[in-house]
């Protein structure tokens, strides 16, 4: 049974997206609040990335300072900035966005690759476990259940909003 890789195939991913969306952060307070909304570190196929978002979200609950100097310090007290590429990717990722008027929309293709690719996890081990002859078909089904659940409930809609503007 041949699945993502052994099929000849990539998961669904977008990088460049990734890339834009996580330069647009960093340059644009308003697009964080846009993309605060639909993306998590996990919709993030690239693990640099993910790691730079878990950043950018760390610093906006904290009522940080979001941009290249913020980023690339925090990931430095990680210990993960020779991870993601050093400070001179984090700051090509900024050379990457002609504009963050659309980060909303490109935000939700990311995130759409990410659901994609959870698809098709859960959809593989279905089938390898429908090819199992012990297992239960209906555990089987309240697994798949559950875990078709979780992707959609892990992609609703979420509001963060820094103390400092909840206070005012």
């Amino acid at each position: 049974m041949e699945t993502g890789l052994e099929a000849g195939k990539l998961p669904p991913q977008a990088p460049e997206l990734e890339q834009a969306v996580l330069g647009a952060l960093m340059l644009e307070r308003n697009a964080v609040n846009e993309a605060i909304d639909i993306l998590q570190p996990e919709s993030f196929y690239v693990d640099a990335h993910r790691r730079i978002f878990d950043v950018i979200l760390g610093l906006f609950r904290n009522d940080q300072p979001i941009d290249i100097l913020t980023v690339t310090e925090e990931l430095k007290k990680r210990g993960e900035l020779d991870i993601v590429g050093g400070p001179f990717y984090i700051s090509q990722l900024t050379n990457k966005v002609a504009s963050s008027a659309n980060v909303q929309y490109h935000a939700r293709i990311i995130s759409q690759k990410h659901i994609l690719r959870e698809l098709i996890r859960i959809s593989a081990g279905t089938m390898r476990d429908a090819y199992d002859d012990s297992a239960d078909v209906f555990d089987l089904l309240d697994k798949t259940e559950q875990d078709l659940y979780t992707i959609t409930s892990g992609n609703l809609k979420r509001n963060y909003e820094p103390m400092s503007d909840l206070i005012q």
